[in-house]
Parts: C-alpha cells; sequence; structure tokens
C-alpha cells in the first residue's frame, strides 16, 4: 500500500509542475555559494562599478522579469507560469523624499512591464522600511500594485533592513499566499543596514526557503557592500544591479522599456519629468 501511495504522490506532483503551478520550496531549492570571508576582499569592490544604464536595463530584462527582449510574444512560450514578488524598499533618512518618489516610479513601470509577457502570471507585495517594517500591500495584480505603490509614503529614519526581509518572509509563509512556481524579492536599498548580521541572517532564512533574492543597490560608492552581496541570491552577478541614485534606477527602466515596448518609451520620454 505505501508504495502504491507512493506512486500517487509522484503523479500528483508531476500534474502540478506540468501545470506552471508548483511550489518555488520544493522545485527550486536555495543555491549555496562560498563567498570570500574578508569584507574587503577584492570580489566585493568588483560590485562597487556601476554599469551603463543600458546595460542593467538589459540585465533587468533578462535577469529579473526574464522577458526576452524584442523576441516576438508569438515566438515565446505559451505556457503561464506563476510567481509571487515582494518589493522590499529602503525608505531611510539617507535616501530623500525626492528619491524615494523616483524609485517609486521605477518600480511602478517595472510591475507594469509584467504585461509585456503574457505567459507569467504575477502577484506584487510591497514591504518599506526605515526604522520599522510596514506591509504596504499584500500579493496584488501587477497593475493593482503598480498604483498603489505609488501612495506608498515617504518616512525617512534608520536602515532596518533585517525588519523588511524578515516582514517578507512572513508574507510568503502566510497559507494564503499559495504555492507558486517562483517566489522573489526585489530589494531595494542605498546602502549599509544597521544589523548586518541579522540582514545577512534573514536573507539566509528566505533562501533556505526557496525564495529567489534580487538587489538594487544604490550609491556612488557603498561603505559595505559585502553585505549586499551576500544578501543577494547566487550568483550575485545575476542577482545585483547598481545605479547611482533611485533617478538612475527610472532611467534603467525606462531603457528596459524601450526594448520590449518602444512606442510606451516614447510617451515616457516625452513627459517632463523634474530632477532632483
Amino acid at each position: 500500500m505505501s508504495r502504491f501511495i507512493l506512486q500517487i504522490a509522484v503523479v500528483v506532483c508531476l500534474l502540478i509542475f506540468l501545470s506552471g503551478k508548483c511550489s518555488a520550496n520544493f522545485w527550486q531549492p536555495a543555491v549555496v555559494s562560498t563567498l570570500p570571508p574578508n569584507p574587503d576582499d577584492d570580489y566585493y569592490q568588483t560590485f562597487q562599478t556601476v554599469p551603463p544604464a543600458s546595460k542593467t536595463a538589459t540585465k533587468l530584462l533578462t535577469d529579473f522579469l526574464r522577458i526576452p527582449g524584442k523576441l516576438p510574444l508569438r515566438r515565446r512560450k505559451r505556457q503561464i507560469s506563476y510567481e509571487d514578488i515582494v518589493v522590499v524598499l529602503d525608505g531611510s533618512g539617507s535616501i530623500g523624499s525626492c528619491e524615494f518618489g523616483k524609485g517609486k516610479k521605477a518600480l511602478k513601470l517595472t510591475m507594469k512591464m509584467a504585461m509585456e509577457n503574457p505567459n507569467v502570471d504575477t502577484k506584487y507585495a510591497v514591504v518599506s522600511y526605515s526604522n520599522n517594517a510596514v506591509v504596504n500591500f499584500n500579493f496584488l495584480p501587477h497593475s493593482s500594485a503598480a498604483s498603489r505603490i505609488m501612495q506608498i509614503r515617504y518616512v525617512g529614519g534608520e536602515t532596518n533592513t533585517q525588519d523588511g526581509l524578515a516582514e517578507a518572509k512572513r508574507l510568503f509563509e502566510d497559507p494564503s499566499a499559495g504555492i507558486y512556481f517562483r517566489i522573489v524579492v526585489l530589494l531595494v536599498t542605498d546602502g549599509q543596514s544597521n544589523s548586518r548580521d541579522l540582514t545577512i541572517r534573514e536573507a539566509q532564512a528566505l533562501k533556505g526557503n526557496g525564495v529567489e533574492i534580487y538587489v538594487v543597490a544604490v550609491g556612488s560608492h557603498i561603505n559595505g557592500i559585502d553585505e549586499m552581496v551576500k544578501v543577494a541570491s547566487s550568483p550575485p552577478e545575476n542577482h545585483m544591479f547598481r545605479v547611482q541614485t533611485l533617478s538612475g534606477f527610472w532611467r534603467v527602466v525606462k531603457l528596459a522599456i524601450i526594448q520590449v515596448n518602444p512606442g510606451k518609451y516614447a510617451v515616457l520620454n516625452g513627459q517632463y519629468d523634474p530632477p532632483c
């Protein structure tokens, strides 16, 4: 009897996998990498370089959004996959109100780009943090999330990144969150947290539960860049995006749009957007 039950379980798992909706915890175990123990190691310093915006735009499309650029939709796979993404947004005092607004615009457009790939059903939640973390909204379709993110207020304060990651973990652990093929955290932050060890520990807990972590690291030179590398999933080269400012991130997203929807880019580029 036990062998028969095992056979039934295998069949059920196979059916779930073929439907495109399977548990990230089971099908996508965390990739463990060995990183240099010395935070000043030359390996970490390579991440200080901010690449050209066009290069980061392409990387955002291929590595995070997984949209195949200018590939015609009729040539893309038809099978639907499902994903939950939690954006963890730094609202600390070093960001500033204007730059925080630019970051929200960039994330709004990133969410809207989800519609460029009809083969992926994405839901977004947002956690913002400074002294403490706040869940701004729970998993919503990309269109609703893009509207709601602009309503998030800038607070200012400390950089309690570990609390933001802990809230993201709680969201994924909520039984109502469902079972998805891909579960992701997108951390947007401009620097070292107020508790490096706790932040890395929270990131490891997320990755241990099958969560893929991407980091938008903001700043021309970041103290404690090794923390962000250790927070990102492996390989960090595919999971970290470097920009000098959140205004720069906004430009990266617009350059990504031109690759998948030039008409929409032309409209955006024609709108006046005052600098910070």
